[in-house]
């Protein structure tokens, strides 16, 4: 279990003054103007309060305070390599101080963007190793057994949508009719939203599989109708008479007792690294891909192609002897 940071007496008290032009630009008045600056870039709460926690929470105020760093002006990069190597230290792991590194070097981009004084050698500082592990993926028989397992064509359903679409939970929650958009130049989810607040599509149908025509038939037949809900996906317990969309939490809780049901280790992301496993052995191109996602860099999507245990094999069989 990660310790915490040893912290000595003294802390930094914030100011709620605006700093004259001759005084250095404080870490907390930096720090506001950071955190408006992707409030007004739209971005999701939660992002702004996980950006806070790492710029403002209890390791950050400790460090700060033991190093006397009171002003972004004093963020330098043997600071940022120092409390890295401090985070460390305290047992945290190298995906977390990895997460510490990224939200820091961002702040001090845009503190040298705003003139705050930030040293440019920051931006040089590399993040700690993240150690390379394969992506979780269900089996062919694990997919099989969860559908088999499902209680009702709606579960069933959810599962598909995962695997085809690469959805994330929130994403897949918020979901309305008119996000299924039939254009003559395809069938295709809008997917509205997403990380970063971008939106997207996600095509639905191949050469093979007409998933879009599923998802009508569900809507058409399946779906219940006594509901002015324009969620595709609903819960299966009426409020106030009707059916409300089924939420984040319910998508978790079934798939949970999918879990219990198969002895299978179930949770939604695992649905997404299978679905970009099966997009790149089928050639799906990797630009493609990451759009599909809806990641902004390739960084993620080099994992899965790292990865491709089947072309690797398949590669050494047919090598020349």
């Amino acid at each position: 279990m990660p310790q915490p940071l040893v912290r000595r007496q003294h802390r930094p008290e914030r100011t709620s003054r605006s700093p004259r032009e001759s005084d250095p630009i404080s870490w907390d008045h930096a720090v506001d103007a950071f955190l408006t600056a992707k409030r007004a870039a739209n971005l999701r709460p939660s992002t702004l309060t996980n950006y806070e926690m790492h710029l403002r929470g209890g390791r950050a105020r400790i460090f700060l305070a033991d190093h006397n760093v009171g002003s972004p002006a004093q963020l330098t990069d043997e600071v940022l390599e120092e409390f890295q190597s401090e985070l460390l230290s305290a047992g945290l792991s190298p995906a977390l101080t990895h997460a510490y590194h990224r939200v820091w070097r961002n702040v001090a981009g845009f503190c040298i963007d705003r003139g705050y004084g930030t040293s440019l050698s920051i931006l040089m500082v590399k993040a700690p190793r993240l150690p390379q592990t394969e992506p979780p993926i269900f089996t062919e028989d694990e997919i099989r057994r969860l559908g088999l397992a499902a209680r009702c064509s709606r579960d069933r359903l959810i599962i598909d949508t995962f695997l085809r679409t690469g959805l994330r939970l929130k994403e897949l929650g918020t979901l309305d009719l008119a996000d299924l958009v039939d254009g003559p130049e395809g069938h295709f989810l809008r997917v509205r939203g997403g990380k970063g607040a971008q939106d997207r599509i996600v095509p639905l149908d191949t050469d093979r599989v007409k998933f879009s025509a599923k998802l009508r038939r569900y809507i058409t037949d399946e779906r219940p109708a006594d509901t002015n809900s324009p969620a595709i996906f609903l819960s299966q317990h009426r409020k106030a008479g009707l059916y409300p969309r089924l939420s984040a939490r319910g998508v978790q809780l079934m798939l949970r007792r999918l879990g219990e049901d198969t002895g299978i280790h179930v949770y939604p992301h695992k649905f997404r690294h299978t679905f970009a496993t099966r997009a790149l052995a089928a050639g799906v191109d990797v630009l493609v891909l990451k759009r599909v996602l809806g990641h902004t860099t390739l960084t993620m999507v080099s994992r899965y192609v790292h990865y491709q245990r089947e072309d690797l094999l398949d590669a050494w069989r047919k090598r020349a002897d």
